[in-house]
């Protein structure tokens, strides 16, 4: 099967490219390792990724507190050194926490949020809509719509989107990769053009989801990925050879797919990423409960894909 190819009219500003989602690396006490947080981030952005997000899922930003959040924007930007943009995440529990994140990331010079619609139950198009709406007003940063119909039990849909395009600064979305349709086949192509059928160019189209995004590479405005601040050589090489026939036969990304399939076969995805930054010489120590670390027997078979 050829890889998808969408593309909205113009290629949008921001929330574009190979989008490198880092962990925050640990020490044993629980706080925060800044000096391998900013190792990690300088050789991810040396192997040329387009831009560094923190504090999404793969950073466990929800674990953190704003001083501490504060403080991982602060070290990214500076490992970065303005090579590329830095986005955050600033899904909360509450409007008020999100507000505050926006403005701190507006204040620390990133170049962008990220927001989901989280809530204990889910949301209405109306409580979107005004959640999206009162980050749009707290800070001047473009925001990027994280959707997660499976986890949050909401789905952002072209006309609801083009709405926030208007009228709440979203200039991006992050999509997953994979959506279940007839016998099995992921009407994507058809969803990626509801969504941008009435926003315009300002709407970078990404996608996330590795197994979605490796097999058969797609050619969007953006990838979303955690596994490329752990691999990210190979992960730029991936994209890079994502619209060729020759992706089929890398080397770098039948690695990236054992690497992913190993992550998905596990029982805690955050822990696996841990074990995984370990096993690359990525100092950590496992993820802030209630994330659970890796078992000794999914760390074994991470160590064993990614051994030399």
């Amino acid at each position: 099967m050829p890889p998808l190819e969408f593309s909205p009219p113009e290629t949008a500003s921001v929330f574009r490219g190979l989008i490198a989602y880092p962990i925050t690396p640990l020490l044993p006490s629980g706080a925060v390792d800044h000096e391998a947080l900013g190792e990690l981030v300088g050789r991810t952005v040396e192997a040329g990724v387009s831009a560094i997000s923190v504090l999404a899922t793969s950073g466990a930003g929800v674990t953190f507190s704003r001083t501490e959040r504060q403080r991982v924007q602060e070290t990214t930007m500076t490992a970065v050194a303005g090579a590329v943009p830095v986005y955050a995440a600033v899904t909360a529990a509450s409007t008020r926490e999100s507000e505050n994140y926006a403005r701190d990331a507006e204040s620390a010079g990133l170049a962008g949020v990220l927001l989901a619609p989280f809530a204990y139950v889910p949301l209405t198009r109306d409580a979107v809509r005004a959640l999206f709406a009162a980050v749009s007003d707290a800070s001047a940063l473009p925001i990027c719509f994280y959707n997660k119909p499976a986890q949050l039990s909401f789905d952002v849909d072209g006309e609801l989107l083009a709405e926030l395009v208007a009228q709440a600064r979203v200039r991006g979305i992050k999509e997953p990769s994979v959506r279940p349709g007839p016998a099995g086949q992921p009407p994507l192509a058809r969803r990626m053009r509801e969504l941008c059928s009435g926003t315009g160019p300002e709407l970078a189209i990404g996608l996330s989801g590795d197994l979605g995004l490796l097999d058969h590479p797609p050619v969007v405005d953006a990838w979303h990925t955690g596994l490329a601040a752990l691999l990210p050589e190979e992960y730029v090489r991936v994209w890079a050879e994502r619209g060729a026939l020759a992706v089929d036969n890398s080397p770098a990304r039948d690695r990236l797919i054992a690497l992913a399939s190993a992550l998905a076969a596990g029982s805690s995805p955050l822990g696996g990423l841990h074990a995984a930054a370990r096993a690359l010489g990525i100092g950590t120590a496992d993820p802030r409960g209630p994330y659970l670390p890796a078992t000794a027997r999914e760390a074994a078979a991470l160590e064993a894909v990614l051994a030399p």
